[in-house]
């Protein structure tokens, strides 16, 4: 009898396991700044998005004293004549970085007026504005380029495109 039980929960554990590692994100495309491959297609990641999977982007920077990654889902994602992809992340409102103590909070309160939106594209392109939340005038606008990740979860690949009526 006990050793019935060890053995169904063997098989739970074995099956959580997998569910797991099977729900988990991949990386499908990465670009350097210039928006060279360095991992992946193009391709793969434009079947990803035609198939309706989640797509994260990943990317970050270091400076001389720190470092910062980022890891967002896109809102909007549109593929340009079947060969690049731009997305658009949700805006957001600043938070105060105590780099000192490597936390974050909202006490600057006069960053809540901001908003900041970002364009990115397979090219490596990184177009960040702030936003006046108040009157929705631009603040500044940054735009830079990035090593990006893109990521996709449990995709089919879909190589037809979207317009297509079959």
């Amino acid at each position: 009898m006990l050793r019935n039980f060890y053995l169904v929960l063997f098989c739970l554990i074995l099956s959580c396991k997998s569910e797991i590692k099977e729900s988990r994100y991949k990386v499908v495309y990465k670009n350097d700044k210039q928006g060279n491959t360095l991992v992946g297609s193009k391709e793969e990641l434009i079947q990803h998005i035609r198939s309706g999977s989640d797509i994260k982007i990943g990317w970050g920077s270091k400076g001389e004293n720190h470092s910062i990654e980022h890891l967002s889902e896109p809102i909007w994602i549109a593929i340009l004549d079947e060969s690049e992809v731009i997305a658009h992340l949700d805006a957001q409102v600043f938070s105060k970085t105590d780099w000192e103590n490597l936390s974050s909070s909202y006490s600057d309160s006069t960053l809540l007026n901001q908003e900041w939106r970002v364009a990115i594209t397979t090219r490596g392109e990184f177009d960040a504005v702030w936003i006046n939340r108040n009157d929705g005038k631009l603040i500044k606008r940054i735009p830079q380029n990035h090593t990006m990740t893109w990521f996709s979860k449990d995709g089919v690949k879909n190589s037809k495109p979207l317009f297509l009526n079959k």
